[in-house]
């Protein structure tokens, strides 16, 4: 299914793992390849451009470069690991060993909004207004649900939310 290659999910029954921001791999890609393309093109005619343009350049295109970078090999290879035996809730971010977040029983997910956009987090029952997790990408207040925001309700939030009940 599309959706599990998306968030690069795996369930064995008893623990179930997902990526929620491995979408935005190919996003990154893209735009680092661009810079790269853009970065050639500079050098070539590096003489033909004035100072302004030469000073923008070295400060924002190594930010992006940096910046992308970051996106591909740490953000999207974040994972978080229900497991069911423990009834606990793990954030595994490279190059970091895995960190309990939470039991099942402290754990609630809610909706979390930024301009036009809004996307599901995970917190702890008492703090979650204070500390949370974001786990799902940015959907958009429309009266219809988009096509991706079906797919991740009906394969992640709902198996989230089927280990949450389980546990009571």
């Amino acid at each position: 299914m599309m959706t599990e290659s998306r968030y690069d999910i795996t369930d064995n029954g008893k623990v179930f793992r997902f990526k929620p921001n491995r979408y935005s791999i190919r996003l990154s890609v893209v735009v680092l390849a661009i810079l790269i393309v853009l970065a050639l093109i500079f050098v070539y005619y590096y003489h033909e451009t004035n100072q302004g343009l030469r000073v923008l350049f070295f400060i924002l295109v190594p930010y992006l470069i940096v910046h992308s970078m970051y996106d591909i090999f740490i953000r999207s290879e974040i994972c978080y690991t229900f497991d069911k035996d423990s009834e606990l809730i793990y954030r595994k971010v490279p190059f970091f060993s895995s960190k309990k977040l939470m039991s099942f029983d402290e754990a609630v997910i809610f909706i979390s909004r930024t301009n036009r956009y809004w996307y599901y987090s995970l917190g702890a029952r008492k703090s979650h207004l204070v500390k949370s997790y974001r786990i799902s990408e940015d959907f958009t207040d429309k009266a219809d649900k988009s096509e991706k925001q079906i797919q991740y309700e009906n394969v992640v939030l709902k198996k989230i939310y089927e280990l949450l009940e389980y546990s009571k």
